[in-house]
C-alpha cells in the first residue's frame, strides 16, 4: 500500500486557482533582509530584538510549493498569498498603518478575504502569538493588535480550516 505524503499545502494549491505574480526563487533569510527595515519602522534596534524576528517553518515550507503563486480557493472569496504579494503587502501595511506607540511589531500579509479582512501570521518568536495566523478585519497588527481573530494556530492549521470552509 502507497503511503500518502500529500500536504494540507498540496491539496490546497490542488483545489484553488494559482494567481502568478512573478517566478524565481527565494530563501527565508532573504525575506527576512528585505522586510526587517519596514518591519523595524526603519529604527535601530538592539540584537536580542532583532533575533526575534523569525518566519515560522510552516511559512516557508507553503511557499517552496506555489511558486510565488497567490491561492484563491476555488468557491471562496479568500486569497493566500505567495511570496511577491505577501512581500508587497507587508510593506504597504507598515508604510500606511504604523503607530508609533507600539515596538515594532513582526508579522507577515499572507492574504485577505473579501475587501476587508486581512491575515498575517506572526512571526515574533518573543510573542505568544508566534506562528499563529490572525484576521484583522478592516485593520493590521500594526495599527490595533487587539484587532487579532486567530483563524489558524499554525500556517498549515489556517489551510485546513480554509479548505474546511470555516474561515470566511
Amino acid at each position: 500500500m502507497e503511503e500518502n505524503t500529500e500536504t494540507v499545502f498540496d491539496r490546497l494549491k490542488k483545489k484553488g486557482i494559482n494567481y502568478s505574480v512573478a517566478g524565481g526563487s527565494y530563501l527565508g533569510k532573504a525575506m527576512q533582509n528585505l522586510l526587517f527595515p519596514a518591519l523595524s519602522n526603519f529604527k535601530s534596534l538592539p540584537y536580542e530584538r532583532r533575533v526575534q524576528f523569525e518566519i515560522p517553518e510552516e511559512y516557508l515550507d507553503y511557499l517552496s510549493t506555489v511558486d510565488n503563486n497567490t491561492i484563491k480557493p476555488v468557491g471562496q472569496d479568500l486569497y493566500i498569498y505567495g511570496l511577491f504579494e505577501a512581500l508587497s503587502s507587508t510593506v504597504n501595511y507598515t508604510d500606511r498603518e504604523e503607530n508609533t506607540e507600539y515596538q515594532p511589531v513582526f508579522w507577515l500579509s499572507v492574504g485577505h478575504r473579501s475587501d476587508r479582512g486581512n491575515f498575517f501570521i506572526c512571526c515574533d518568536k518573543a510573542s505568544e502569538l508566534y506562528g499563529q495566523v490572525g484576521e484583522f478585519y478592516d485593520s493590521s497588527p500594526f495599527l490595533f493588535l487587539e484587532d487579532f481573530a486567530r483563524v489558524g494556530n499554525g500556517f498549515a492549521d489556517f489551510c485546513e480550516n480554509v479548505l474546511a470552509g470555516k474561515v470566511y
